[in-house]
């Protein structure tokens, strides 16, 4: 989440009272990356390779998924991860959409149990029940919902 109008970093920051000396670069990285192992978070892209139709267009409408990202790989090495947080589910190409369309692709069964963020599920790896929260998207247009998505955070992050 390197954009500076995104405020999934803020948010992180707010939620667990840690205060980021860095902007970007690598020190930044190492800041986060620490916050990250130190609450058991693991992060992922749900595409691994893209096209832009628009060269110099930010929106994800303007997206063409080349390869999703194998998340299902990462989930059976990471055999403790029992919950997925997906950020956004609107447009075709939102994370909450390509990470479900993988489920189906790969013959994994999912059930969705609400239909507005938070839009909850689970889904079965092997006879592991993985849990999924879809929430409200970090992207700076949704900024106006930035306190409802705190709250989402919080209740699915862990502590």
């Amino acid at each position: 989440y390197p954009g500076r109008a995104n405020f999934f970093w803020r948010m992180l920051s707010e939620i667990y009272g840690v205060k980021f000396n860095h902007i970007g670069g690598e020190e930044a990285s190492k800041e986060r990356l620490a916050l990250c192992a130190g609450k058991g978070i693991a992060i992922s892209d749900t595409i691994y390779k893209v096209r832009r139709k628009v060269a110099k267009s930010s929106k994800d409408s303007d997206l063409e998924v080349i390869k999703k990202m194998d998340v299902l790989a990462l989930l059976r090495k990471g055999k403790n991860i029992d919950t997925v947080i997906l950020t956004g589910s609107s447009g075709l190409v939102s994370a909450h959409r390509v990470f479900f369309s993988h489920l189906a692709e790969n013959s994994i069964p999912f059930v969705v149990s609400e239909s507005k963020p938070p839009i909850l599920g689970s889904f079965k790896l092997g006879k592991r029940l993985i849990k999924t929260a879809t929430l409200y998207s970090t992207s700076g247009i949704n900024i106006g919902r930035y306190k409802e998505a705190v709250v989402q955070f919080k209740t699915y992050l862990p502590r």
